[in-house]
């Protein structure tokens, strides 16, 4: 993931009711970029664009390449499927031991965001098995 920043994210399929009404927000999360195997077999359902560094990192060079990393997403498996959403990165004070023993600041990224707990509240429904 590139360096802790604010980026927008905007819902990939705003006719899914997990996401339906989520107008794009701004979030200062950590931004996870991942390449997925089987890309077809995903549902995306939130999305942001990033390109660039991401500096310390082996997989760093990200400047090629799509530009539209998944933030939300569902994967049917079977009978089954993973619903997976990226945001909800937060660190405290020692959070950060070894590399530093005391961190100054208290990051709570998403959970800064009201449209983060209401993905929170229909991924709970979701997961219940309910709808809408």
């Amino acid at each position: 993931h590139p360096f802790i920043a604010p980026y927008l994210v905007e819902p990939s399929d705003a006719e899914n009711w997990l996401v339906a009404g989520i107008e794009p927000f701004e979030t200062d999360d950590e931004l996870y970029l991942s390449e997925h195997a089987d890309r077809d077999a995903l549902t995306p359902l939130l999305h942001t664009k990033w390109s660039g560094d991401a500096r310390g990192f082996v997989e760093h060079d990200w400047t090629s390449g799509p530009d539209q990393h998944l933030v939300m997403y569902l994967r049917e498996l079977g009978q089954g499927a993973v619903l997976y959403n990226t945001l909800g990165h937060c660190r405290g004070h020692y959070d950060m031991v070894p590399a530093m023993p005391y961190y100054p600041k208290i990051e709570r990224g998403s959970w800064e965001q009201p449209a983060y707990f209401e993905l929170l509240r229909r991924s709970l429904r979701w997961a219940r098995g309910l709808d809408a």
